[in-house]
């Protein structure tokens, strides 16, 4: 089942750097980046080499097709002859964009975007003023073998990836996930568990909600009040919030329950880490209930990212 999940997570990995739209006119000719990465999610860095037998007075890089964005690049003679065109800029959404000050390094411009898939082209003008447009194809994919994804997680909400089409062309795509429920800490005592979490991406009325432990067996769950602060929630769980248990051990998924609302899965916390399975381990620990007995209790993370509870009592005498 565990080489089950991890087919369909790397399926999934696969598909979300792809975005299937139809070849447009303008997909040739083709250019591959020396270097294309988004720094913090949001520092978009490109570099490409200027083709041979072009003689460049000046270059862009575009990002859209009708009335695309315009990044200015800079362009720099090489030591082998060559001329690459380099260029670096902020991108930020700008549904989401709080009209705070947003401090820049010199020479740097922060362009705010609409949210969709933005389709890179480069486009060199020559000393007679003709331009030459290339479309941006995907470049090389950076650290593959790291410790992180090279696209941070934003605390906003909102993420800034760099995609590729089904022909293999380089876009931009803006946006704001779902919304979501995910842990921020998950405290054990000696005789209960303390969750807080937050809700991502979800306006302040909606939040609010208890916390849900639902038997994995299909019975129906008991439900926890939690205490809100903004996004934020913290609830208390107890060995008698799950109910009567014996000495088999019993699955509970944790579900963030809200009025009139579905209920959300609580999910580890969004991260950049890039095999999280494999970092953020609970150990199993023991809860006193108020009658003296032991609950055995370990929180884990589904291979999908939920939370859950294995939960058991523990035989008298032990």
């Amino acid at each position: 089942m565990r080489k089950g999940y991890a087919v369909v997570r790397s399926a999934r990995s696969r598909l979300d750097s792809l975005v299937l739209v139809p070849p447009s006119p303008d997909d040739w000719p083709r250019i591959t980046a020396e270097h294309l990465s988004l720094l913090d999610g949001r520092t978009l860095n490109f570099c490409a080499r200027v083709p041979q037998g072009l003689t460049a007075s000046s270059a862009s890089l575009l990002l859209g097709s009708s009335s695309p964005v315009v990044v200015p690049l800079t362009l720099v003679q090489r030591g082998d002859g060559y001329v690459e065109a380099q260029g670096t800029a902020v991108l930020d959404l700008l549904e989401a964009d709080s009209g705070r000050p947003h401090p820049m390094p010199a020479g740097v411009r922060r362009f705010l975007l609409a949210a969709g898939q933005w389709r890179l082209s480069v486009v060199f003008t020559d000393a007679a003023g003709k331009d030459h447009r290339f479309a941006v194809a995907k470049a090389p994919r950076l650290m593959p073998d790291g410790p992180t994804i090279s696209e941070p997680v934003r605390e906003d909400g909102t993420y800034c990836r760099l995609i590729a089409s089904g022909t293999g062309r380089a876009y931009v795509s803006l946006g704001r996930d779902d919304t979501q429920a995910e842990i921020v800490s998950v405290r054990i005592g000696w005789s209960e568990v303390t969750l807080e979490g937050r809700l991502v991406n979800a306006p302040a009325e909606q939040c609010r909600g208890d916390v849900a432990l639902v038997r994995r067996n299909g019975k129906e769950g008991r439900v926890v009040p939690a205490t809100w602060h903004g996004d934020t929630f913290v609830c208390s769980l107890t060995p008698a919030d799950f109910g009567d248990l014996g000495a088999k051990e019993q699955i509970y998924d944790v579900r963030l329950q809200r009025p009139h609302r579905r209920p959300l899965k609580i999910t580890r916390r969004r991260t950049d880490v890039r095999t999280p399975g494999d970092v953020f381990r609970m150990p199993y620990r023991l809860l006193s209930a108020q009658d003296g007995t032991a609950l055995r209790i370990n929180p884990y993370y589904t291979p999908v990212g939920s939370l859950a509870f294995r939960a058991a009592h523990l035989p008298s005498g032990c």
